[in-house]
């Protein structure tokens, strides 16, 4: 993962080669990884569809993960209008290495609309100054391969619920939730002030750090337990400005886990109380082959 905040806005910076096709960069970080992080790609695809469009917001995004990528090779995304209407624009953008298809998603754009306001108040929760950081919580966990979780200096958190590793020690619950405060650890940079698409584009690569957090304290299993726990698809509707200024309070649930599959959704909203982003995501729980 990228060690610095500067380092993950850059790749944001897609690369315009024509033709409606972009190259997002790979982060180069001292670690060893697998496969592409989910968050990155969502992200980069965002930024890819908005270079295609003027004049009009984006307002919701649909992923699906298709194949892990490899985190050595860049990836390409290839952007077709789908629709061109008085209201919303379409993009589908597929993300390529290579041959492989590694992600599809659909990308939806508003003009600025004036009109009702509604939305469900943010739930009462301890103050972020009043609860413990990570690196306390997880204290006892380091050495069971939380120490580069800890380490990560991009997003200071602090949960208001148990994070899944101690959540699972206390057993299974009769809710699942996993709620954290978040933000910023350094102050946030101008670019990331002015431009609206910038912070939108950080919280789709932030908002895929924990989605499935509730789905491991549902079942009563953090990802160390599982064969696999691995992204299935994506969605992120985002109602009001992002601000980095400030606490973020991610409320995040999980309504079900069955047949290998967990769904979590979550809440986004500021300091302020208003709901910035509405968030879900189904995660694979099963079996390798």
């Amino acid at each position: 993962m990228p060690q610095s905040l500067q380092d993950v806005l850059k790749l944001f910076a897609v690369e315009d080669v024509g033709g409606d096709t972009f190259i997002g960069p790979q982060p180069i970080d001292d670690v060893e990884r697998v496969r592409v992080f989910g968050g990155q790609v969502v992200a980069q695809a965002m930024a890819a569809a908005a270079r295609t469009m003027t004049g009009r917001h984006l307002h919701s995004l649909h992923v699906s993960f298709l194949r892990p990528g490899n985190p050595n090779v860049p990836l390409q995304y290839d952007v077709v209008s789908l629709r061109e209407g008085r209201t919303f624009s379409t993009r589908r953008v597929t993300t390529r290495q290579g041959d492989i298809v590694v992600m599809e998603a659909h990308v939806s754009f508003i003009v600025p609309i004036d009109n009702d306001d509604y939305q469900q108040p943010m739930p009462l929760v301890p103050a972020p100054e009043t609860l413990p950081n990570l690196e306390e919580q997880l204290a006892p966990y380091i050495d069971e391969g939380y120490a580069e979780l800890v380490r990560l200096r991009l997003f200071e958190m602090r949960y208001i619920d148990p994070p899944p590793r101690v959540a699972v020690d206390t057993g299974v619950p009769n809710e699942a939730v996993c709620r954290l405060w978040l933000r910023i650890e350094s102050e946030p940079p101008p670019a990331l002030v002015s431009d609206p698409l910038l912070a939108m584009c950080l919280l789709g690569y932030v908002s895929d750090w924990t989605i499935l957090d509730p789905v491991q304290v549902g079942v009563g299993k953090t990802w160390q337990d599982m064969e696999t726990m691995a992204s299935l698809d994506h969605a992120m509707w985002f109602h009001r400005p992002v601000d980095f200024s400030d606490w973020l309070l991610y409320d995040q649930r999980s309504p079900s886990s069955i047949g290998g599959r967990g769904v979590g959704t979550g809440l986004i909203y500021n300091r302020n109380g208003e709901l910035v982003c509405t968030v879900t995501q189904e995660g694979y729980l099963g079996r390798r082959r």
